[in-house]
């Protein structure tokens, strides 16, 4: 039989392998935070579609409604990478392909030029920000950092915004979200309504919240 040396030695193996992989994700954990990247957590994300307003309030609602209503409208809008609502013109779309590259805005010019331009995170910023007069934050790191103390706890409610990695959707009932979703032509990109599909694996926040938070400081 082998000792309880060759036991000691297998231990201290085990243990050094562990002590590499929790320091290798505590790694990549500081790298992705230093560069603004927040690494995918387990869902949150239960929905009860027949109560998602109960729980409400009226003030709530009526931004809520409005910063719905509001993406909704912009539906068919190309996405544009970096933009956070301004009006698209032949100068600003120059500044940004030199600045991000070619690459990031395959369309013809006359798809975004003399439109209102959005990513994902401008679509949710512009929206609330029109709703509610509160900045939630202009990048989807911004916005989690900002929303971190309101993490949904049970059921998913309209104007929820959700996130997967280096990514956001608007939550707006009835099994459906809204977003800003890629640089491809609509309807394969661009602002559309689609069934919340698997982004119902990804995290919840809810922005009514940290706008009620921030209302009250004033």
């Amino acid at each position: 039989m082998r000792g309880w040396g060759f036991v000691k030695k297998k231990l201290s193996k085990i243990l050094i392998i562990v002590a590499v992989l929790v320091f290798c994700l505590h790694g990549v954990k500081k790298v992705a935070n230093k560069f603004g990247i927040h690494l995918l957590e387990k869902s949150n994300i239960e929905i009860n579609y027949e109560h998602e307003w109960d729980n409400i309030s009226k003030k709530d609602k009526k931004i809520i409604k409005k910063a719905i209503s509001l993406a909704k409208k912009k539906e068919k809008l190309e996405y544009v990478w970096g933009e956070k609502g301004e009006i698209m013109t032949e100068e600003r779309l120059d500044e940004l392909i030199e600045y991000y590259g070619e690459k990031q805005y395959p369309l013809d010019k006359k798809d975004y030029i003399g439109k209102q331009a959005f990513d994902c995170s401008g679509l949710v910023y512009w929206v609330y920000e029109e709703a509610s007069s509160v900045n939630i934050g202009y990048s989807t790191a911004q916005q989690q950092a900002n929303l971190e103390k309101y993490k949904v706890k049970g059921d998913l409610q309209p104007g929820d915004l959700i996130f997967t990695t280096r990514h956001v959707v608007m939550y707006i009932g009835d099994g459906k979200i809204v977003q800003s979703k890629n640089k491809f032509k609509y309807p394969e990109g661009g602002i559309h309504e689609q069934p919340i599909g698997w982004y119902s694996k990804g995290v919840a926040y809810r922005p009514i919240d940290y706008i009620n938070e921030q209302n009250n400081k004033n």
